[in-house]
């Protein structure tokens, strides 16, 4: 894989915020109001991504192998991460996530297209669109 050194993507990005816009025209928020994540793109070609609901609610025991069924599915709703590799199309607007792993089976061995658009040089918003509606995820580059 080539290394990659001109791209705006490199580095760690904070999630600023996350949509899910409905056919209906209904805006959901899928983590919350304020939901927290990390999506880090590397010069040799990896990435990796995680989301999770701002406040999410503690198993009632440290060992998480005494986790019950109702714990396990809250903590699994409220998290989700993937990695892999990605390529950009910067004439189409698109980068692509071609998933290695993820918390969601079913996207591995996919490739996730993503429209982006920059705002400044610290701010990226990535959109994609599927049956259920139109995704929208801002974040904030981390500079520290």
């Amino acid at each position: 894989m080539a290394v990659l050194s001109n791209t705006p993507f490199l580095g760690s990005w904070g999630l600023v915020s996350f949509e899910h816009f409905l056919p209906s025209g209904e805006v959901v928020k899928p983590y919350g109001n304020s939901p927290i994540g990390s999506i880090l793109y590397q010069s040799d070609g990896h990435m990796s991504a995680q989301l999770r609901s701002g406040n999410p609610k503690r198993f009632a025991s440290d060992d998480d192998s005494q986790a019950s069924a109702n714990e396990i599915a809250e903590a699994w709703r409220a998290y989700f991460g993937y990695w892999g590799t990605f390529e950009i199309d910067a004439e189409k607007g698109v980068i692509s996530h071609r998933v290695e792993g993820c918390s969601f089976p079913n996207w591995i061995g996919t490739k996730q297209v993503r429209h982006f658009r920059f705002d400044g040089p610290n701010r990226l918003t990535l959109e994609t669109q599927s049956a259920s509606g139109r995704y929208k995820l801002v974040w904030q580059r981390r500079l520290d």
